[in-house]
């Protein structure tokens, strides 16, 4: 169960944020085989003071656009599965929206089974 924090620009409409939403979703459905019902995400809108980074870093520049994607996930997928996990969010989110692939910022916790309840006051993932 991945659960996805979506950090945007107030500004954004509703439309843009669902695009934006559904399209880490479709990414972690491809890429990690998560189950399509396993839909956990929160959307934070940002007002421009508040959302702070450089014009440029590591050769990549940003825009007023920026928006931030953290996924917290249990342990367990390769590099390479991860390496693809951005790649898809990203090239989805920009071919979708008017968010350069440049403004999208990801960041992927990892955490073990345990650090988990799905309801109830239970670690499901346990025994």
């Amino acid at each position: 169960m991945p659960f996805v924090n979506i950090y945007l620009p107030e500004r954004y409409s509703r439309e843009l944020k669902n695009t934006i939403s559904l399209s880490v979703h479709e990414s972690l459905i491809e890429v990690f085989n998560i189950p399509k019902d396993d839909y956990f995400q929160v959307i934070h809108p940002v007002s421009p003071e508040n959302l702070l980074f450089p014009d440029s870093y590591l050769g990549i520049s940003h825009s007023s656009d920026l928006v931030y994607v953290q996924i917290i996930c249990g342990s367990g997928r390769t590099v390479e599965m991860k390496k693809s996990l951005y790649s898809v969010i990203s090239q989805k989110v920009s071919e979708r929206t008017q968010v350069r692939s440049n403004d999208i910022i990801i960041v992927l916790n990892e955490t073990s089974w345990e650090n988990w309840s799905f309801g109830c006051g239970k670690a499901q993932m346990i025994n």
